[in-house]
């Protein structure tokens, strides 16, 4: 199926929830989806990662395998 027919799908299921308790269930879930994990980070870890991207966009990087022999593994 295409996108709009699972959407519509969806929307007729929800129209059919007779549970308030339900409903409520759907509505957190679909805002805990709209919610970006970095907003969870707190100021320290937020930096470390703005850190880490301008270093990347510096060119300042390595690969995979590269940080991964550093760390033995």
């Amino acid at each position: 199926m295409d996108l709009q027919a699972e959407k519509l799908k969806l929307v007729q299921a929800v129209l059919n929830i007779d549970s308030l308790k339900l409903i409520k269930e759907v509505e957190a879930l679909l805002i805990s989806k709209e919610q970006d994990w970095f907003d969870d980070l707190n100021e320290s870890q937020q930096q470390s990662v703005l850190r880490g991207l301008e270093q990347a966009d510096r060119g300042e990087k390595i690969s995979n395998k590269e940080a991964f022999a550093r760390l033995g593994l």
